[in-house]
């Protein structure tokens, strides 16, 4: 077994084990080798801790490291550092390899005078490199209430006393930009990931977008995702989708990551509806207040919403959806019942909803603010729960 620097001819081989390491680990797919491909011409990259595992002169294991920064109560900044991703082939995996190359690399960092490191990753494997839960260290997760509890969120002192000796006792640790590189530029992540070979992409039990996941045999209602970027707009442009829902056509991808970010944002109530057969979002499936629209809610009464891309309409799949949710708010909400509407000449939508047994209540006009609907008819139905 040997470990050594990674050379440029290595790149591409250890872009495709980052990949097969890390596929559908923490999320369906994964995005940690685009943050590598990108990372290398990073000013924070540290290409003295780059580092390649061989056994029997093939590359199973590599890891990086990258500077980062600890914010103090008064805004000051400190220097900081983390690693990753950590990559093991799933070959290798569970026989000891992964700590070996973490111990060799934490060493290496030790020697170059690196006195402190945050990651986030699972204490019961870190644990055994010497890592524990930063919070102790009164180190605060930078996307999380400085109260709270991070169990995934590790630290450790390689330099004893380098925390004291730099006068920090309270801190927030910013992690390096260049980590939500495949977030921030979804279409670019989505052209690299096609140079490789296809690969399944599953939603399964333990990733990090697991939670709040309801799933048919066919469909997956699920978080969106930054990543879901690409995929929103190549539906929502279209222009005969949105203006039957009473919004305009997307126009870039960046504004349909906007969208994802301000109208998609509440996880407990807002889901992307996902084909299993193609693990991407093909369409949307929510509730919220009804207070901006025309129909007459009661006090305190959600609004269901719903579309679905126009190459998967008269499927069933917005019925399979819409029973899905509905089934959840059930199951896990006080909500007593739901309202939504359609526009007259969506009969569709309607039959969606009778379907799912909401009951027609009459017929109203939606707000003119609305794209495309000032005088347009909406057929209201309303669904009891409880």
């Amino acid at each position: 077994m040997i470990i050594r620097l990674e050379t440029p001819a290595d790149y591409r081989e250890v872009e495709n084990l980052t990949r097969e390491a890390f596929w559908n680990v923490y999320r369906p797919g994964c995005t940690e080798h685009y943050v590598l491909h990108c990372y290398r011409d990073n000013p924070d990259f540290i290409p003295e801790l780059d580092l390649v595992m061989e056994e029997a002169g093939r590359i199973i294991g590599h890891v990086m490291f990258s500077k980062a920064g600890l914010v103090l109560p008064d805004g000051s900044n400190k220097p900081s550092w983390t690693f990753g991703p950590i990559s093991i082939h799933p070959d290798f995996k569970r026989k000891g390899y992964g700590l070996r190359l973490l111990k060799h690399a934490l060493d290496k960092a030790r020697g170059m005078g690196i006195g402190f490191l945050c990651m986030e990753g699972n204490i019961d494997f870190y644990k055994h490199a010497g890592f524990d839960l930063a919070g102790k260290r009164g180190i605060h997760y930078h996307d999380l209430p400085k109260e709270e509890d991070v169990p995934f969120f590790l630290a450790q002192e390689l330099i004893p006393g380098w925390l004291k000796a730099n006068g920090i006792e309270d801190a927030t640790y910013c992690p390096p930009k260049g980590y939500f590189v495949a977030d921030e530029d979804p279409e670019a992540f989505e052209a690299y990931e096609s140079t490789f070979p296809p690969k399944v992409k599953l939603r399964l039990p333990g990733q990090l977008t697991y939670n709040n996941v309801m799933e048919t045999t066919r469909i997956v209602l699920r978080p969106w995702q930054d990543s879901d970027a690409a995929v929103l707009y190549k539906w929502a442009s279209d222009p005969d989708v949105g203006p039957r829902a009473g919004w305009a056509p997307h126009k870039s991808i960046e504004e349909s990551l906007d969208v994802i970010r301000t109208v998609f944002n509440d996880a407990t109530n807002t889901w992307a509806i996902e084909l299993k057969e193609t693990g991407e979002a093909i369409g949307a499936m929510g509730y919220g207040p009804s207070c901006n629209c025309n129909l007459p809610a009661r006090e305190g009464e959600p609004l269901a919403g719903y579309w679905v891309a126009k190459p998967y309409w008269n499927r069933g799949i917005c019925t399979e959806a819409l029973g899905l949710m509905i089934e959840h708010i059930r199951k896990t909400t006080a909500i007593k019942s739901l309202i939504s509407g359609h526009f007259v000449d969506n009969p569709a939508s309607g039959r969606v909803m009778e379907k799912c047994g909401f009951v027609p209540t009459g017929e109203t006009v939606i707000d003119e603010t609305q794209y495309q609907g000032a005088g347009r008819p909406i057929r209201v139905l309303r669904l009891q729960i409880r």
